[in-house]
């Protein structure tokens, strides 16, 4: 009996392996949610593919998970590419760090100059460093774009101090996005 529970657990557990096609497939399809999950960030260590590791952190940035980006980041660095995505990532991740820090800590991080990205949380740093906003019951709000601003403040959650950005469009919430 122990002998037929243990085959039948490794034909389980391989069937439901995931490969690199899966998570290829899953990018090409906008599946984020499923890439950027434990058992892809395993198989891409396992195998040491850059590639899926760009696709990886690709998603978990798309999902704002940003946290999920350190270890992506250590592995890419054998081309330039690589390096320059790297390099991106941790660019978003040392922005929220700061912007948390000077929220919660009431740090001052107006003198940080960073590289511009086409990424929510960059362009709300951009702006906040920049004293581009307006304050109002400790709310930032900022203008982003013609169509678009927001609304950056700290709250606490079950003891953990998280930073808020609510995204408006055309004068509606049109997303909530939730970092510590």
């Amino acid at each position: 009996m122990i002998r037929f529970i243990l085959v039948f657990s490794i034909f389980i557990s391989s069937v439901l392996a995931i490969d690199v096609y899966d998570v290829k497939n899953w990018n090409d399809i906008g599946q984020y949610n499923r890439i950027c999950q434990d058992s892809v960030r395993d198989l891409f260590i396992s195998k040491q593919d850059e590639s899926i590791a760009n696709i990886y952190a690709n998603a978990c940035l798309k999902m704002d998970k940003i946290s999920e980006l350190i270890i992506p980041m250590v592995m890419l660095y054998k081309t330039k590419d690589q390096r320059e995505n790297a390099a991106l990532y941790s660019t978003i991740l040392f922005q929220k760090k700061m912007l948390y820090l000077a929220l919660a800590d009431k740090v001052d991080i107006s003198y940080i100059r960073t590289p511009k990205i086409n990424y929510v949380l960059s362009m709300v740093f951009d702006k906040f460093v920049q004293g581009e906003y307006t304050l109002k019951n400790n709310i930032y709000s900022m203008v982003l774009d013609d169509s678009q601003h927001c609304d950056l403040l700290m709250k606490e959650e079950n003891g953990i101090k998280q930073m808020v950005v609510l995204l408006y469009k055309n004068g509606k919430i049109n997303s909530v996005k939730k970092y510590w």
